[in-house]
């Protein structure tokens, strides 16, 4: 048995809703027919303007640790975690932080899912926060938790792993690991991810930093082939108590991106390398996605070239939603 779709579900709250994920989340869980979704978000990283403008989408900008006291009335939704301190490098700088949201976030997330009745809650985890570095194999979801994680971010997203089976007798909870998710809706800047950064400096003739030798990789997925893993997890009942990678199961080299990006935006901006980060020894990142494929029926159906060409036409599209605001944060 895989999908069974949403048909039953009524309401979904979605924490952290307003960042790239959470923003297509929150679409396709209107297309879902879903009848009301919270969104809990304190807009750190996250832009109201990314969210539909539709009446049964309700935004409570907030701290997600203080979600047990945010008049939330929802009726047994299916509750997608997503509020996260974004990501390693953040979390190496300001490793308080990190811990508040990933941390506390995350268990105050599930008392109060469980003190509701929640259908179950979608845990975002990181397919970086299990098994650690020097693999070169894919990663499995049934690999040994390793005990040495790189960054805070790694560690507290583990952690977030345990609380979730701690809590499974009382909410059901689905551990979704993510891969290096891209697409629209991600605005560039010092914390975020390399492909929507490599696209800003692109399209504004800056050099684009490789720290490595560009022949690192990683597994890109699409982030609406990341959202339609997501719904699959709340719709499977066979997902719930389960840890689950949501990747391709492609490897596709940091050089090879920047060299896409430049044809796409037609720049002529230089590539540079740079000297490797202190905290990143993973030189290979590929996930299994096996069970994916078998619990959920999860086939990401956006080949990175395509997605790439999606990503730089949102860019192009918000130009003047996206330049005060990249401005700001490198």
């Amino acid at each position: 048995m895989s999908y069974q779709g949403l048909s039953d579900v009524k309401h979904a709250v979605v924490t952290g809703g307003s960042g790239a994920i959470g923003a297509r989340l929150v679409r396709r869980l209107l297309d879902e027919g879903l009848e009301r979704v919270w969104v809990v978000d304190d807009l750190s990283s996250g832009y109201a303007w990314l969210l539909p403008d539709d009446p049964r989408v309700v935004l409570i900008r907030a701290d997600v640790c203080g979600i047990e006291t945010l008049g939330i009335d929802a009726r047994e939704p299916v509750v997608f975690h997503l509020a996260a301190f974004f990501a390693n490098q953040n979390s190496v700088d300001h490793p308080p932080a990190d811990l508040h949201c990933n941390g506390l976030g995350t268990l105050k997330t599930l008392m109060w899912s469980a003190d509701i009745g929640a259908r179950c809650v979608i845990y975002a985890s990181a397919g970086c926060s299990i098994a650690g570095h020097g693999l070169d194999v894919p990663i499995r979801e049934d690999m040994p938790v390793s005990l040495h994680l790189d960054t805070p971010y790694q560690i507290t997203k583990a952690l977030g792993e345990f609380y979730c089976n701690y809590f499974s007798p009382r909410v059901p909870t689905v551990r979704c690991r993510f891969f290096n998710s891209y697409g629209p809706g991600e605005v560039p800047g010092r914390y975020r991810n390399v492909i929507p950064n490599f696209v800003w400096w692109a399209m504004h003739g800056q050099p684009l930093p490789i720290t490595g030798t560009g022949d690192e990789t990683r597994d890109f997925i699409f982030v609406d082939d990341l959202v339609d893993g997501l719904v699959r997890c709340a719709g499977t009942p066979e997902a719930r108590g389960e840890a689950i990678n949501l990747g391709t199961g492609i490897q596709t080299t940091v050089r090879h991106l920047a060299e896409v990006v430049l044809a796409l935006t037609g720049s002529q901006s230089a590539i540079e390398y740079r000297p490797r980060r202190a905290w990143d020894h993973s030189r290979s990142r590929q996930a299994d996605i096996g069970k994916a494929r078998a619990v959920l029926g999860l086939e990401p159906s956006v080949a990175t070239s395509a997605g790439l060409e999606r990503t730089v036409a949102w860019f192009r599209d918000h130009l003047d939603q996206i330049r005060p605001v990249a401005s700001a944060n490198f």
